[in-house]
């Protein structure tokens, strides 16, 4: 790295990383620091350059399905489950949360049509249904 320009971009670079990494969950930040997890570099979609007018598709963002059912699993309440959920709106599409929600496994429903729909039932049918179960095998129902 030489000269003023080099420097520059590695401060801007370094504040972006840092930035990002402000974002990750308590347990994603203990795998990242186990060496259970790593940081990935995509180039932005709106960074892509055309040399075509033509019009072109809005790219689909970068998903991992499993990745992210794997931390909404690991998510002890609703609320946490929920918060995940708005946190990563851009990035959940309506088609992405119903296979998320398909993937989550049958105590999810898959009949929303909105965003919000499926982001309700993503909730009721992980920690929610999880905590309604502690709550009747532990509570009342006990002797």
């Amino acid at each position: 790295m030489t000269g003023t320009t080099g420097s520059t971009s590695f401060t801007v670079a370094l504040q972006q990383a840092t930035e990002m990494v402000k974002t990750l969950t308590p347990q994603q930040l203990d795998d990242l620091a186990a060496g259970r997890g790593e940081l990935v570099f995509r180039r932005a979609p709106h960074a892509a350059t055309t040399s075509s007018t033509a019009p072109t598709r809005r790219q689909r963002p970068d998903v991992d399905i499993s990745a992210d059912v794997d931390e909404i699993n690991r998510l002890g309440t609703p609320g946490e489950v929920d918060d995940y959920l708005h946190h990563h709106d851009s990035r959940f599409t309506v088609p992405v949360l119903r296979q998320i929600a398909r993937a989550l496994g049958p105590t999810v429903a898959t009949t929303g049509r909105t965003k919000a729909e499926i982001r309700r039932d993503i909730v009721a049918g992980t920690a929610g249904f999880r905590t309604r179960s502690a709550a009747m095998s532990g509570g009342a129902w006990s002797s």
